[in-house]
Parts: structure tokens; sequence; C-alpha cells
């Protein structure tokens, strides 16, 4: 991939391995699947000074006994490690289910690579693969339906990867056929499934089934209804719910603004006791740590950054005097959906009490980097603030959309947009700009 700026204090290899040239000498030697071409392929992108990680789509989906083509591929900055780390995976037999790759490391490029499901934080991801296990784990998600009464068809189940961040959670689409043994009915099933390390899958599930109980009578949105989790608890799911993320910037999206800012209003009025969001203090911690990676990235802007970082931290104090919300904790238009007839708000692994200006915030924020225009962002920021009982002030609002747009100052450089310093730049330059004249409230 050339023209890719990459930074200064990633592992050597990286430049090496994004001109795409390592990826096709590893193809022609049989240990990688083929693909279209390298920068497309990349679905995630985690850079640190002693690795980097990438994870690497294929084009297959996945089967009751044959996972979804992929490939999670670390770069280190010595052999040392990288050869550690391989004998680490291999110890572990963590490429057992990938019945045609193995993992194996460049010695050269000093980068390891592991066939998916592999996974060594969450060991349950290959389990799903392995149809007598996976029969087990899916029958409490099944409801009424019993193994004495249905047959589940193995050779039709499959499975679409739909997000995956290594070593932390991956989700799929499964979808089931199930037939009946007494008389000649099908049934077909069509779930959202969400594997976990063991850190965070219990309160992670949890939270699902709280929030799905919660919002069960809601009159504006609905949520996809929680159907269980597996014996071994790593794995939950849901309906899957068949619909379109709503185009906001639409010529005709008045109703649907104003319809997600009811949604949106009511979901933060449910009284429900969840785990607090981070306090103020807490934030600034936070905003240390993006400040640090951030000029770590790009140290030509750690000046910008530095003021930035002073200016946020002298504002969010302030709002430990504001009440808080139960609040969906990481709001965009990807997290709503809409079918023929009902809105959908989706994904709720950060809900808890938190600051109703965070949620708008960030999906303005989130719009506006999609192009949609600020008056239509002004218009759900005012429908909200026709609905809500408690008004929010233009400073908290400017507060979190510029909180908004620093954790989305990664977004450009784990996309590989080639533009990504630049882009970089404006986005700290426009936190700054909406930072501008708040006053101390």
């Amino acid at each position: 991939m050339s023209g890719f700026p990459v930074p200064k204090q990633a592992p050597p290899g990286l430049s090496s391995f994004l001109s795409g040239e390592p990826w096709k000498e590893w193809q022609k030697s049989g240990l990688v699947f083929d693909i279209p071409d390298l920068p497309s392929s990349i679905r995630y992108l985690r850079n640190k000074p002693e690795s980097c990680r990438l994870f690497i789509s294929g084009t297959e989906p996945g089967t009751a006994d044959s996972p979804p083509q992929g490939m999670n591929v670390r770069l280190f900055s010595t052999l040392s490690s990288a050869k550690e780390f391989h004998e680490k995976i291999v110890a572990k037999n963590l490429g057992a289910s990938s019945a045609h790759l193995k993992p194996f490391v460049d010695e050269e490029l000093m980068a390891v690579c592991l066939p998916f499901p592999g996974d060594e934080e969450i060991p349950q991801l290959r389990r799903i693969f392995e149809p007598n296990r996976f029969r087990r784990l899916i029958e409490p998600m099944l409801g009424a339906i019993s193994y004495d009464q249905w047959r589940l068809q193995r050779s039709l189940t499959r499975h679409k990867l739909i997000a995956y961040k290594p070593g932390r959670r991956a989700v799929l689409q499964t979808k089931l056929k199930l037939r009946n043994l007494q008389e000649d009915l099908k049934i077909r099933k069509l779930l959202h499934l969400k594997i976990e390390n063991r850190k965070s899958i219990t309160q992670s599930k949890n939270l699902a089934l709280s929030i799905s109980n919660a919002t069960e009578g809601c009159n504006h949105f609905k949520t996809p209804r929680f159907v269980g989790t597996s014996p071994a608890m790593n794995i939950f799911g849901h309906e899957w719910i068949d619909g379109k993320h709503p185009d906001f910037g639409a010529e005709r999206s008045t109703e649907l603004i104003e319809n997600t800012a009811k949604a949106i209003n009511e979901f933060h009025q449910i009284p429900l006791e969840l785990t607090t969001h981070s306090p103020p203090q807490v934030l600034v911690m936070e905003v240390d740590i993006l400040i640090e990676d951030l000029s770590r990235l790009l140290p030509e802007v750690r000046f910008n950054l530095l003021t930035l970082a002073n200016r946020l931290k002298k504002k969010l104090p302030t709002l430990s005097l504001h009440s808080s919300v139960l609040a969906h904790g990481d709001l965009h238009q990807k997290q709503i959906l809409s079918d023929d007839k009902d809105l959908y708000l989706l994904d709720f692994d950060r809900a808890g009490r938190g600051y109703a200006c965070f949620d708008l915030a960030n999906l303005m924020e989130d719009l506006i980097s999609s192009g949609v225009s600020e008056a239509v962002v002004t218009h759900l920021l005012d429908s909200y603030q026709s609905v809500t009982p408690q008004k929010i002030s233009e400073g908290e609002i400017n507060l979190g959309r510029s909180l908004a747009c620093l954790r989305k100052a990664f977004e450009p450089f784990r996309s590989l947009s080639p533009t990504w310093p630049d882009e970089l730049t404006s986005a700290v330059d426009r936190c700054l700009r909406l930072l501008e004249g708040l006053k101390d409230e």
C-alpha cells in the first residue's frame, strides 16, 4: 500500500506489510488465503510501539464446521517477542480450528499470523465451529425448542462475522435451521451471537439482559430480544433484526430525526440502576491517555494536543453538577436500525448511568463526520430538547462533542486513510474550536 504514512513508533515491519508484498508471498506458499487486495481486507488495526495488531478478513463465510476466513496478524518490534508469542500460541494449540491454515512466524517481518478463530484471550470462540459443542452451546438460546423433538440441520448452519476486536469480542450473525422429528415442520432462526473474553463476559451478559428487560415496553423504540446464554457463559445471543441503518442525510429526514430524538430521550429516562460511567475525575485520566496515544501517533501535533487536554480537563469537572441518565455510551448511526415500522437501538455494551450530553454529542459528531449537515445535527438536538425534562446546555453539548471528536481522531489511521496525519490535525483543531468561548457553568 504505497503512500500510507506509517507512524514513527510503529513496529518496523508495518510499512512492508502494508505494501501487500508479504501477503502475496505468504499466499503463494499456501500460508494464507487469497484476498482481492490488502487495504480493503483489513478490518482491525491497533498500533502500539511494542506490537501492532491487525485482522485480515477473507471472502468465504463460515459453516457449521469451518470458520469464516480470517487471519490475526501481530507485528512485533523484536524478533524474540515474535518467536515467544508464536511458541505460546502453538503450545496452546490455538490453530487447531483451521483445517487448512496453521499459525506461522515470519522472522524477517517479525510477524506472527494466527488463523481465525484462534484467539488466546477468547478461547471459547473456537467452540462455535465444532458442531457437537455448538449444538450444546446454542440450545439454551432456542427457547421452547428441544432436541428431543427437533434436529439442528448442521449442513444449513451459517456464520457471518459481523465485528471482531481481537482479544475482546466477536459478533456473529448465525443462521440456523431445525427440522421436527415427528412432523414435516422446519424452523429458521437468525441470531446475533457475542463471544467475549472471560474478563468482560459476565458484565456484558448481565447488562444485555437488563437492557432487554427494561426496554420491553418502550413506546418510541425497541431493542433486540435477549435469547439466552451458553452453559459455559462465554456466549450470549439476541434475536437478529432485519432492517436498515437510517439515512439521516436524506432530503425528507425530518420525521426520522424527531423520532430518533424521542427514542434517545425515552431511553435516557428509564429508571434502571446500572454501573456508573466514568466520573469526571476518571474522564480526565482518559483524556491524558488519549492525548499520549495521539502524540505518539503524530508527534507534530503534541503542542495542540496538550493545549486541548488542559482545556478539557478544566471543563470536565463541571459535569458533576448535572444529573445522570441511563446512557447508551457508544451512540452512533450504526447503533440505530429501522424496519418497516419500528426504530431499534442496538449494542448496549457500554450502557450505564452517565451524561445525556455524551450520547447526543457522540451521535452528532458521527453524523458530521459522515457528511450530514450541521443544520440536521442542530435539528436533532432541538428535537431532543423539546421532549426531554432535563435540558442540556450549549456548554455541555460542545464539551461532549469535543471529547467525541477526540475519541474519533484515531479513525482515519485505523481505516488506512493516506491522509490520516492531516485528518488527525484537523480533528484536534475542531476539538479546540468546539471548546472556544465555553463559560464556566
